[in-house]
Order: C-alpha cells, then sequence, then structure tokens
C-alpha cells in the first residue's frame, strides 16, 4: 500500500484553476474559511483596510487578496504556484498586483506594508521562523501582522487530517501534522522579530453547516486547540529606543 503522501504543495498547481468555481470542490473549505476569517480579521479593524498597503503572502488564488482590494486596499499577493497566480490574476481588480516568489524571500522592499497576511500557510513551512522574518520586514513601524493556522495537538491532527481529509472536506495530503503550530510558538517566532501579539482568536467547527455544505464552516470559539488567528503589531519604536 502507498504511503499517503503529507503536505502536498503540488495541489495548488494541480488544481489551480479551481480557486473560484464553485463547482470545484478542491477549494471549498478554503473559500469558507477564509470568509469567515477576513471578518475576524475586519473585527479587529474598526477603520477597515480600505486606502491600506497589504502583502498577501501565499496568496494562491487571491481569497483574501481579491477581496481586500474589492474592500479598497491596495494589494500584492506573493506566491510560488504559478496555475494559482495565472487564477488570481482572472479575478483581480486593478487594485491587485501578484508576483511569483517564494514568500521566505519575496522580491519586496523594506517597509512597503500597513498589513500583511500570512492566512493557512505557516503550518505548510519547512522554517516559518523565515516568514514571520520576512512579514516583519515588509511592515511599517506599527503596521500588522495576520496570521491563520493549525495548532499542534492531537485534536487537531484528528479533526484536520484524519477527518476532514478522510471524509474529503479538504484534499487528501493537504496537511502535515508535525508541522502545525501551537500560538505560544507563534508568539516567540514573532516576539524575535519584535512583533507584539494584539489579538488571538480560537476557532470552532460549525458541525451542522459543514455537514450541509460539506464543506468546512468555522466559528468563534473560546478555544484554540484545534486552529486560531493572531494578529501582530509592529511597534512604532524600535524595542529599547
Amino acid at each position: 500500500m502507498a504511503r499517503q503522501r503529507h503536505n502536498d504543495l503540488e495541489i495548488y498547481d494541480r488544481h489551480g484553476r479551481g480557486w473560484w468555481d464553485e463547482h470545484d470542490r478542491t477549494f471549498a473549505s478554503l473559500r469558507s474559511v477564509a470568509g469567515f476569517r477576513r471578518g475576524v480579521l475586519e473585527s479587529w479593524l474598526p477603520r477597515g483596510v480600505a486606502g491600506l498597503r497589504v502583502v498577501d503572502l501565499g496568496c494562491g488564488g487571491g481569497l483574501w487578496a481579491v477581496p481586500l482590494a474589492e474592500s479598497g486596499a491596495n494589494v500584492v499577493g506573493v506566491d510560488r504556484s504559478l496555475e494559482s497566480l495565472r487564477t488570481a490574476l482572472q479575478r483581480a481588480s486593478h487594485r491587485c498586483r501578484f508576483v511569483r516568489a517564494d514568500l521566505n524571500d519575496p522580491p519586496l522592499a523594506d517597509g512597503c506594508a500597513d498589513l500583511v497576511v500570512l492566512a493557512d500557510v505557516i503550518e505548510h513551512l519547512d522554517d516559518p521562523q523565515i516568514a514571520v522574518y520576512q512579514a516583519a520586514r515588509l511592515l511599517v513601524p506599527g503596521g500588522l501582522l495576520y496570521v491563520s493556522t493549525l495548532n499542534r495537538t492531537r485534536r487537531a491532527g484528528v479533526l484536520a487530517v484524519a477527518l476532514a481529509e478522510g471524509l474529503g472536506l479538504i484534499p487528501r495530503g493537504t496537511h502535515d501534522p508535525k508541522r502545525f503550530v501551537r500560538p505560544e510558538a507563534l508568539d516567540d517566532m514573532a516576539g524575535r522579530c519584535g512583533l507584539r501579539r494584539q489579538n488571538l482568536q480560537g476557532e470552532a467547527l460549525a458541525w451542522w453547516p459543514t455537514l450541509r455544505r460539506w464543506a468546512v464552516v468555522l466559528r468563534r470559539g473560546r478555544s484554540s486547540a484545534v486552529s486560531y488567528a493572531a494578529l501582530f503589531r509592529k511597534p512604532e519604536e524600535p524595542c529599547g529606543g
């Protein structure tokens, strides 16, 4: 029997045309989850995103970049999947630009962003510290980093891999539970880059809506044991300044 592959990044090229296709089940859960999480981010930004310079690292097919641009942000999406970027370009407005590059080394200037997004990304990386460092580099003083990811717990592994992948709610091989990131580990990564956490939101599976739609539907939760979103701020002044 062939061993199941984990963290299969080729999914995003093989199925790159399906990001926005309501008839394509590959990214149905990601479309649902992205909508929920954008709502959480908006609740943390009382002034909204209009006029902000946003960098979306690991943007995929633009599930974050395109709506943020539609809300008035000026967005640069970075991803290494050419097929996904082609799909994102088809949906993009004049406020969106896309760059094919490794998010560990984005060809963007220091201090070019008011907001950096790392949505459903760091659990796929060999070294998420590098991505957090790059995000911090891109931020202006006072800028914000948004991160959403899966917690490194047994419960998260069961729900995200054994259940969600086993039932086909997300593609088999999407995740490797060994790469999941605990909130305290993310806090440590951010702290090494001078970032300070402002908000943390635990997430829970909305069971009945998930079963009705056959796609993952999230709700706000008191616990971050499965997945969570966090917002970090880059200080206005250097530490010790």
